[in-house]
């Protein structure tokens, strides 16, 4: 079950669409066509380092109200699926049993062993901080909540420039993310 609440953080990750790409020092200002994207879907790589190793290959649709996250390949469990919601969240794990909670946090700290920020996860992933929430600026990225997040690629898409290769860590705890597919609605 641990590694089904790894891969529902994985979700929460990102997609691409095209492969002409930019380091993080070259694409680091974050544009207001970011703060302004509403709904988005990606497809991509996920690697979640902490007591173990996990990988998955990730697919994230997000709109205002809901995302959906599937993985697949994780642990060999074959796929998983998370809804989030703003204050629900619903797993679908490889055998199709639905397990659901109304406190997002706990409900992840307890399937994977530590709490990870899916909200700020939302923003993070477009190169965006979250707005409600201290910011410290860093050459290529920023910290908070915490966490240290680290853009170190960037590609072209339809509403300008969104991050490819994004690295969020805290403590021992380290979420990669590669995204392959970019799609902006």
């Amino acid at each position: 079950m641990r590694a089904c609440a790894l891969c529902l953080i994985l979700l929460v990750l990102v997609d691409c669409s095209s492969i002409k790409t930019y380091d993080a020092k070259q694409e680091q200002a974050l544009s207001q066509q970011q703060l302004n994207i509403k709904q988005w879907k990606m497809q991509g790589r996920l690697l979640i380092k902490s007591d173990d190793v996990l990988t998955a290959n990730i697919r994230w649709q997000h709109t205002e109200q809901h995302d959906v996250l599937k993985l697949s390949g994780a642990l060999g469990m074959g796929a998983v699926q998370i809804e989030l919601s703003e204050h629900r969240i619903v797993l679908h794990d490889a055998q199709d049993e639905k397990q659901t909670s109304q406190d997002i946090d706990a409900f992840i700290a307890q399937k994977i062993g530590f709490v990870v920020p899916i909200t700020a996860l939302r923003h993070w992933i477009l190169g965006t901080y979250l707005q409600s929430a201290p910011v410290e600026h860093l050459d290529n990225g920023f910290l908070q909540l915490g966490w240290r997040i680290v853009y170190n690629e960037y590609v072209d898409t339809p509403v300008g420039v969104l991050p490819r290769r994004i690295k969020v860590t805290k403590d021992h705890i380290k979420l990669k993310l590669i995204v392959d597919r970019w799609e902006i609605e």
